[in-house]
């Protein structure tokens, strides 16, 4: 995965992330430099979806790419600022207004039915 807009612009660039496995058939990501942010990558390079399990192993976040590598559908687990209580992990999905990482929408909580189409891909999450 490059930085943002490189690889979608032909730019090739190092890869900043690498696969460690697969929940259920989607590629489990996680930084290189275990010093950088564990959020996913604003453009997909060799799938349409990959998820990210935070430190501890716990999933964080779950995202889909469009044709053209750029995110159209996020879940995170993690602390979602107008939605946690007491600092404490939640369930919510971003959309998005059109493809790519600067047309994502502010959070809101997951649907039950989201939650039951997506939950065998939250290892570790409750």
């Amino acid at each position: 995965m490059g930085g943002r807009g490189t690889f979608a612009s032909g730019n090739n660039v190092a890869f900043t992330y690498q696969t460690v496995g697969k929940i259920e058939g989607v590629k489990v990501l996680q930084p290189i430099d275990s010093r950088r942010s564990y959020n996913m990558p604003p453009e997909a390079h060799s799938s349409s979806r990959y998820i990210i399990l935070g430190k501890n192993g716990v999933f964080r976040q779950y995202v889909e790419y469009n044709e053209n590598r750029l995110p159209v559908f996020e879940i995170g687990y993690h602390f979602e600022n107008g939605i946690s209580k007491h600092g404490e992990p939640v369930f919510h999905v971003h959309e998005y207004s059109s493809p790519g990482i600067d047309f994502r929408l502010p959070a809101r909580a997951i649907t039950p039915n989201e939650y039951e189409r997506y939950k065998k891909y939250f290892k570790g999450a409750r």
